[in-house]
């Protein structure tokens, strides 16, 4: 597995977001119940930038149209929108920082 070095642990308290570039990406960092998750920061609805939205109950809205997304499985919730999944990425926090896995197709 390639991990980046993102952000310091102490930059994404519970409840928070951040947005990190890593390898091109632009990433949503969230940490919910302690566990960090990570989505492409564009919502496939209609490519609007995500870090901006609303974070309830595990998803985050658009703050755009509304479309609300899972953050643990990317999947849109709106269901008779049809919209794309957002794209996932594995990380892990060692030492003192969040690492993010960019995996290039």
């Amino acid at each position: 597995m390639d991990f980046e070095k993102t952000v310091a642990r102490s930059a994404l308290p519970e409840g928070g977001k951040v947005v990190v570039e890593v390898r091109g990406h632009s990433i949503l960092l969230c940490r919910l119940q302690g566990q960090v998750l990570a989505v492409q920061n564009r919502c496939t609805h209609a490519g609007s930038r995500l870090d901006s939205g609303l974070i309830a109950e595990g998803s985050i809205r658009c703050p755009l149209h509304g479309v609300r997304f899972d953050l643990h499985t990317g999947q849109c919730l709106n269901v008779r929108l049809g919209c794309a999944p957002l794209k996932c990425f594995a990380t892990r926090e060692t030492g003192d920082h969040i690492e993010v896995e960019v995996i290039e197709h």
